[in-house]
């Protein structure tokens, strides 16, 4: 199917998932503002925007969007913009669509256009007494490849949606991010499974969808919310855990306390390192790309022989 085809097809499936009421659209002249509410989407968004829309982040870059919370200024900004595009799945918990209404700004769940077959489910008891339930679902798709590139047609859709005139470099753009999403895949798939070690533990439940892509298994998770570490009793929980799923590493997150993570690769003789999740940082249009790259340059390296 044409490109400009499947982006047409999309169109309704994206604009089923925006904010209801009366929102802003671009006057003659006036370049598309877009708002992404994480780092991730925010790289997608300004590698398919190019020169034709302004990107922002919603939200400091050196702050985890698990804890995001808008300010006066934040919303404030949000009234001048067009678009704000949302990972989905309960992964902003300030109400999203609350505060598109408010700001009258259309709302995209970019996630909403992923098939429910290919989503991974959450995990609802966090087991140390803390709420850090999403929905359903894992929310975490961006750290596949495919979960990417879900985001970035969705994304493409309503850029082009809200900017007809500049729908086909939107779409162009978004065709050449896919490929080298696609090549990125088709580079380190081959590398990895030839790992003899490939299971691992994290320092919380972001990476199925990075794991079930590469062939590599998560056997365990030290933190069911980011930065609340477990108790002395509940470490060692999880260090039997790790044993008896045969763990071969242990990968902790940049920006959160990762005591706990050191002494239970110390006690069970594991080697640490890190994996960027992207829930902070400052996006770029290759942020995304470089950052996948780099993580899988780190599985390799941890668990290579």
């Amino acid at each position: 199917m044409p490109a400009m085809a499947r982006l047409i097809l999309l169109v309704p499936l994206i604009l089923a998932a925006c904010g209801g009421g009366e929102t802003r659209t671009p006057k003659p002249g006036e370049q598309l503002r877009v708002i992404a509410s994480t780092p991730a989407l925010a790289s997608l968004a300004l590698a398919i925007a190019g020169a034709d829309a302004q990107v922002e982040l919603f939200g400091p870059q050196d702050g985890s969007t698990h804890d995001f919370e808008p300010s006066v200024s934040d919303r404030r900004r949000l009234e001048s913009a067009h678009l704000l595009l949302i990972n989905g799945m309960g992964l902003e918990h300030y109400e999203p669509e609350r505060v598109a209404r408010a700001a009258r700004v259309k709302l995209v769940d970019c996630s909403a256009v992923i098939p429910r077959d290919w989503l991974l489910k959450a995990e609802q008891d966090d087991g140390h007494g803390h709420d850090h339930n999403h929905g359903e679902y894992n929310p975490h798709v961006w750290l596949a490849t495919e979960g990417a590139i879900y985001l970035a047609r969705a994304i493409t859709a309503a850029l082009a949606a809200a900017d007809s005139a500049n729908a086909k470099a939107y779409n162009e753009r978004f065709d050449a991010l896919k490929k080298r999403l696609e090549a990125l895949r088709a580079e380190y798939q081959p590398r990895i499974e030839k790992l003899a070690r490939r299971n691992f533990a994290s320092n919380h439940d972001a990476f199925p969808y990075f794991a079930r892509e590469f062939g590599l298994k998560q056997v365990g998770v030290i933190q069911r919310t980011p930065g609340h570490n477990p108790t002395v009793e509940q470490r060692r929980a999880i260090e039997k855990m790790l044993a008896e799923g045969k763990a071969h590493a242990i990968f902790v997150e940049p920006g959160y306390d990762d005591t706990a993570g050191k002494v239970i690769a110390a006690n069970s003789r594991l080697p640490l390192a890190v994996l960027d999740p992207f829930d902070r940082g400052k996006p770029s249009p290759d942020g995304l790309e470089m950052l996948l790259r780099s993580n899988l340059e780190t599985v390799l390296k941890t668990l290579g022989d």
